[in-house]
C-alpha cells in the first residue's frame, strides 16, 4: 500500500498546485534551496569513486541533443517555426537535477544518473549558446551571458549539496546510510517541490492569456519530445542501464530552458512547451516508481512462495 501511495501522491501533488497556483506560486523562490536539501541526502550514499564517465555517458549526451535539434529541425521544415522553436527548448534540456533522487526511488545507479547530470549540464552550458543564435535567429546573442547563468546554477545546486555530503562523510561516515534510511524523506520534499511546480507553471501559462486552441500542438509536441525521450532512453540503456537512460533523457530541466527563452526568445509560446513539459515527464515518473513498485509486489511474492 505504501508503494502505491507514493505514485497517487506525486499526482495528487499537480492537482493541488493547480487548483491553488495563486497561493503556491510565490513559494517558487524557495525550490533552489529545497532542491539542494533534497539532493544532500541523496550524495551522501554516493560512492564517488563511481562518479567517473562511462561510454554510455556520450551515447546519452548525444541523444540529448540529436532529440533537441532533430524536433526543431523536423518541424521547421514542415513549416511550423514557434512549434519547432518550442520543441528545441523541450529536446535540448539536460538532465534534471532531480533525476538522481527519482533513480534512487527505483533503486538504480545513482552514481551513473549523478555523472550524467554534472556532464549534460556542462554541455548545455558550452553547445546551447552556439545554437540559440540559428535556432530562434536573435541578434545580438551574448554567448558568455548564458554560460556564467549555467555555471551558477550548476555550482549552486549541486556544488553546495556535493560539498555538504563530502563533510559529512568525512566527519560522520555512518551517515552513508543515511541516503538509503531516507528515501521516504526525499520522496516527501520532491513531492512538496512539484506542488510548488505545479503552482508556478500554471501561473505563469494563466498570465500569458493565450487560447487552449494555440496552446494545443505546444502541449501535445512536448508530450511526444517526453515520450521520445524515455522511450530512446529505455531502449539505449539495455538492460543494465535502461532506466537510468531513461530518466537521464526523460526527466530533464525545463526550467533552465524556460530561463533562456526568457532572456532571448521573444515570443511568449516559447514557454508553452517547456511548460507543460515538467507536467508530463513528472506524470512519467509517477507511472514508473508505480511499475516499480508493482514488479517489487510481484518478487516479494515469488520469494515468499519460494
Amino acid at each position: 500500500m505504501k508503494r502505491h501511495l507514493r505514485s497517487i501522491c506525486m499526482i495528487v501533488a499537480f492537482l493541488v498546485g493547480g487548483l491553488f497556483h495563486k497561493q503556491l506560486s510565490p513559494l517558487g523562490v524557495w525550490l533552489p534551496a529545497s532542491v539542494a536539501l533534497m539532493l544532500s541526502i541523496t550524495f551522501i550514499g554516493i560512492e564517488t569513486a563511481r562518479l567517473k564517465p562511462q561510454r554510455m555517458h556520450i551515447w546519452v549526451l548525444l541523444a540529448i541533443q540529436l532529440i533537441g535539434v532533430g524536433f526543431w529541425g523536423i518541424v521547421r521544415l514542415l513549416g511550423y517555426p514557434v512549434l519547432a522553436e518550442s520543441l528545441f527548448f523541450c529536446g535540448i534540456a539536460p538532465v534534471a537535477i532531480a533525476a538522481p533522487v527519482i533513480v534512487n526511488l527505483l533503486k538504480g545507479n545513482v552514481e551513473f544518473t549523478t555523472t550524467a547530470l554534472v556532464l549534460s549540464q556542462i554541455i548545455f552550458g558550452l553547445l546551447t549558446p552556439l545554437l540559440m543564435p540559428f535556432v530562434v535567429q536573435v541578434e545580438g546573442f551574448c554567448y558568455s551571458e548564458l554560460a556564467i547563468e549555467v555555471a551558477l546554477q550548476l555550482g549552486t545546486v549541486l556544488g553546495i549539496p556535493a560539498i555538504i555530503a563530502i563533510i559529512m562523510r568525512l566527519v560522520y561516515p555512518p551517515c552513508k546510510a543515511w541516503t538509503a534510511k531516507l528515501r521516504d524523506v526525499s520522496l516527501g520534499i520532491w513531492i512538496a517541490n512539484l506542488t510548488i511546480i505545479a503552482g508556478v507553471g500554471t501561473q505563469r501559462v494563466l498570465e500569458m492569456d493565450i487560447s487552449w486552441l494555440d496552446m494545443l500542438p505546444l502541449v501535445l509536441g512536448s508530450l511526444v519530445v517526453c515520450i521520445t525521450g524515455f522511450v530512446a532512453g529505455y531502449r539505449l540503456g539495455g538492460r543494465e542501464l535502461k532506466r537510468e537512460c531513461s530518466q537521464c533523457l526523460g526527466q530533464k530541466n525545463t526550467i533552465l530552458t524556460l530561463y533562456v527563452a526568457s532572456q532571448w526568445y521573444v515570443h511568449p509560446l516559447a514557454y508553452i512547451g517547456p511548460a507543460f513539459y515538467v507536467f508530463f515527464h513528472n506524470i512519467a515518473n509517477a507511472l514508473q516508481i508505480a511499475l516499480a513498485n508493482r514488479e517489487r509486489s510481484r518478487n516479494d511474492a515469488c520469494d515468499s512462495k519460494g
